[in-house]
Parts: structure tokens; sequence; C-alpha cells
């Protein structure tokens, strides 16, 4: 336990996720992390989120330009570019008890599979609206590198965003997945079938086979996600040296931790929404996450469990056109 703390301290990540999981009851100490308020009106708290020019420059200040915010970057400060995944099948309820406590442990229903979900057709659209607003966005400084979740609707994200925009890849970050454990929307798929899906696509070095994080019967705490957020991202500052932008694909979750870990505002983050964040890697600061807080259970996301379930979910949209390879040849 020792070494793997001695790794963690020394920030050398590349097995952190298949260490660090559910119930550790450990602190760790990071380097601390901060963001810029200058640039972008998403990040100035004098601004209303509502009032947020989004469609401009994503959001940049009309006093800046694009080559403004690169001449600040240097190995302790990355732009990055972090987008929400596109509308998924899992977001195709009718918000109930129902779903909440029985339908989202399931992995789907009459013939409708939100498990390790897919886009839906809306998630399709929104990804080529955005990709298009990056190829029309005049100097627009196109990431170093690019990361994503191992999450299907966060790969298929990154091909309808970037794929037609860059030659490269992703990486696939185990830790920039969403809250994982109990709802089966959580769990990914394994690392042959996500291969096999995305070959254009390459893994974190020590990304396991199966999914060694998800559980059915435990979730992760926030005070965990923001651990794994701080581990991520300083994962990618190791990893990432000389690279000055970078973008990431995530979710809701895991951004928000991202965002509170950097001393960000709270901002929401829509799907298909790319929010430009310039992030500082502190050279002398640290900081401690302790991971005290108890594992959640079912009961703790569901405590009024209906005794019955006397119909299917009232699904509101479906998923849209996947061209799954299956592993097994069927």
């Amino acid at each position: 336990m020792l070494s793997r703390m001695m790794l963690f301290a020394t920030s050398l990540l590349t097995l952190v996720f298949s260490q660090i999981v559910l119930g550790d009851n450990k602190s760790y100490t990071l380097p601390k992390f901060e963001s810029s308020t200058q640039y972008f009106e998403q990040s100035d708290s004098s601004i209303s989120p509502s009032n947020v020019n989004y469609t401009n420059n994503f959001g940049l200040k009309d006093q800046y330009s694009w080559n403004d915010v690169l001449d600040q970057l240097d190995e302790y400060h990355k732009l990055f570019f972090i987008i929400r995944h596109a509308f998924g099948v899992h977001q195709c309820n009718t918000p109930s008890t129902d779903w909440t406590c029985y339908w989202q442990t399931l992995d789907g229903y009459n013939g409708q599979v939100w498990a390790d979900a897919v886009l839906t057709q809306q998630g399709i659209d929104q990804s080529k609206k955005l990709s298009q607003q990056i190829k029309n966005t005049k100097n627009f400084p196109y990431p170093n590198h690019y990361y994503s979740s191992p999450l299907r609707r966060t790969l298929e994200t990154w091909d309808y965003v970037w794929k037609d925009l860059t030659s490269k890849g992703p990486t696939i970050k185990e830790f920039a997945r969403e809250t994982y454990g109990i709802q089966t929307e959580s769990k990914r798929h394994d690392k042959n079938y996500i291969s096999l899906n995305w070959p254009h696509a390459t893994f974190e070095k020590g990304f396991t086979s199966n999914d060694e994080l998800w559980s059915s019967t435990k979730r992760e705490t926030g005070q965990h996600r923001k651990y794994r957020a701080a581990s991520l991202l300083n994962d990618i500052f190791d990893a990432s040296k000389d690279d000055k932008v970078v973008s990431i694909v995530s979710h809701s979750g895991l951004i928000g931790s991202i965002l509170d870990v950097v001393g960000h505002r709270d901002y929401p983050v829509d799907n298909a929404v790319l929010i430009p964040v310039i992030i500082q890697r502190k050279k002398h600061k640290t900081k401690t996450y302790d991971l005290d807080d108890p594992d959640k259970t079912f009961a703790d996301i569901c405590p009024d469990k209906p005794s019955t379930i006397t119909e299917g979910p009232e699904l509101t949209c479906s998923a849209g056109p996947f061209d799954e390879k299956d592993p097994s040849g069927n």
C-alpha cells in the first residue's frame, strides 16, 4: 500500500483506476489546480450563464483572440475543451420513481437498451452541429491531444464531433467516465468490444479488459468522483507535457467535478456543448482528497422503492443508428 501511495504522490497514475475503487477509505494528495476567469465568459462569475455568448467563439471575450489565449499557455497551463456527450438513449425516459428504483438497474426493456447507452438521433444531430460550429470558428485552436470516456455515448460523440476535423483519434481514459455503479448506463463494455467498434482510438496504459469499477450494489460517491477528476487532470498534464490544447469528451457528473476541482464556478453544461477552460496545475501546491465517505447503496439512491411495477417505462425516444460490431461475430 505504501508503494501505491508513492505512485499517487509522484503522479505515476497509469494504473490508478484499477487500484482506487469504491470504499478505499484513504487519503491521497495531488497537485492543486486552478482555472482562469480572464478569457472566457463561462468562467466569469460576473456574467450570468444565460448571458454567455456561446455562439461567438465559444464564449471567448470580445477583447481577446485565440492567439491571446495560446500565448498564456505553458507546461503548467493548458486550454481544455471539455465536451459533454450528446443526448443518449438513457435520457429517453419520463422521470419517475419506477425509473429510478427499477428500470435504471436493468440493461433495457422491450428492445430498448440503455446499458452503456448509445446516442439518439437527436444526439447525433447535436454532435454534428457542434462539429460544424468548430469548423466555422475562425482561428479555432485544434487540440494537440484528444481524450474520451470509455462509454459508448462519449465515443460516438467524439466521432461525430471530431472525426472529420482531425486525423488523430482519442485516447480512452477510464477515469473520464460518468459516476458509476447500480445504474446500468454507467457500465462500460469490455476492451475488446470498444477496440472493435472504435479501432481509431487508443487505450491508456493499464486499461483493463473488463469493467472493474462498476458494481450492481454500490455507487460511487461525489467525494470519490472529485478525487477521480483531479487524478484525470493530473494524468493528462503528465502525459501531455508539450500539449497546449487538449479535448476531453465526458459526462455531466465528471465535468461538474472537474470544474469544482479547478475552482471554476458552477456552470451548466448541456448535451453536446463544448466549454473552454484554462486550467493551471500549481507547481508547489497540493490538495488532499479524503476518501472516507461510505459507498452509496441502492437504499441511498431509492429510499422509496415501489412495492410493485405494473407497466413498462414511459420512453420518449429511441437509439439512433449505430453500426455495432459484435466480437462474437453474431
